[in-house]
């Protein structure tokens, strides 16, 4: 029997916001444009998604394409929870079907890669997901 918690749902729906500015009268708020970069800078890692590339503390990674993509995915959207769901959907393109480890794998493998100083980055929320979190990197 699965449990289902509706409150996770509404926070990490891609719906929530939609269904809740209809109900809001009134004109609906425009959005802000708002780059991960200028916001919350980590100069160690550099994700170029154009070229494919990431660079950490100057020294070049090579990803295979689903830890890139998950690493790029994550990097885009700094300090927002991710749920496995949402990763499953938006990075591998299907729907979840129940196998955490697959994700857990890769965060591990993309944790190893970037090294100490910025494996931390990677934050495991529990019972829920992952985020990225720039201000968790150690100064080296």
């Amino acid at each position: 029997m699965a449990v289902r918690y509706p409150r996770l749902d509404a926070i990490f729906s891609d719906h929530a916001a939609a269904s809740a500015a209809a109900r809001r009268p009134g004109p609906a708020p425009k959005p802000t444009a708002v780059t991960a970069t200028a916001t919350l800078p980590d100069p160690g890692l550099v994700v170029d998604p154009e070229q494919r590339t990431v660079t950490v503390d100057g020294q070049s990674l090579n990803l295979p394409f689903l830890e890139f993509e998950l690493l790029a995915h994550l990097v885009g959207n700094p300090l927002r929870v991710h749920s496995r769901r949402q990763l499953m959907e938006n990075v591998w393109g299907r729907p979840d079907t129940g196998d955490t480890r697959t994700i857990a794998t890769h965060i591990a493998r993309i944790r190893r890669k970037l090294g100490p100083g910025h494996r931390d980055a990677i934050a495991t929320v529990r019972q829920i997901g992952y985020k990225y979190d720039p201000r968790l990197v150690r100064a080296a």
